[in-house]
Order: C-alpha cells, then structure tokens, then sequence
C-alpha cells in the first residue's frame, strides 16, 4: 500500500472513532434522578408516609420536589408536591386518597403517587 492510501485509511478511521466517541457523548444515557425531598406533618404514620415517598421515587419524576405528607389513616392518605428550585418553592394543591372497604395496599401508594405526579403539581 502505498504512503499516501495508507493515510487516507488511517484518516478514515479516526474518523470513524471520533464520530462513535460523538454519539456516546451525546446519547441517551441514564438520566440523573431528580431530587425527591419527603416531609411529613406531625401525626402522620411514618410507615405510610415512607411508603408513598418510595412509591412517588419509584415513578421516577424529572424534576426536583418535596412530597408533603399531610395525613395518614388505614385507609386514607393526604398529601401535596411542592416544586423546589433556584426561585423558591412552589406549592401544589392537595390531594386526598380514600379507600372505603380495606386497608391500604402497595398498590394505592402506587396510584396516589401517579396521582400527584398527573394533578397536583403547580401550574
């Protein structure tokens, strides 16, 4: 091969290299979780309140907040997500979960936790 294609090729092939570096760079790579503080007013069951922190994580939201427990029962759950940044907090509306005919179950802290994340964000 001669000096010059022996060039080219090798020209080629950084090229090749850098533009694969490129898209790893630029790709769609794990995201960093956003930051979920979650607080709780006096009273409230700290298992609950724990179970719907864990359960609003595990939905993994895109922007930081603070989950507010406002009140637990057997089978009842208040709460409110407040967003938090540079500007200061914003407060979203409170929402409430009731079950009437049994406890609650892994799968309400679930469903209020999508909940929240759907209606009680602010504006």
């Amino acid at each position: 091969m001669r000096h010059s294609a022996r060039l080219l090729a090798l020209g080629l092939a950084v090229g090749a290299l850098l533009l694969a570096a490129c898209r790893i760079e630029a790709g769609s790579g794990p995201a960093m979780p956003a930051l979920i503080e979650c607080a709780s007013e006096p009273g409230t069951d700290a298992r609950s309140a724990a179970a719907l922190c864990d359960a609003l994580r595990a939905e993994g939201p895109d922007r930081a907040m603070r989950l507010r427990v406002l009140a637990t029962g057997p089978a009842s759950l208040s709460a409110r997500l407040d967003l938090t940044g540079p500007q200061g907090d914003r407060p979203g509306q409170r929402l409430d979960f009731n079950v009437s005919d049994r406890d609650l179950t892994p799968t309400d802290y679930r469903n209020f936790a999508r909940d929240l994340l759907r209606h009680g964000l602010p504006d």
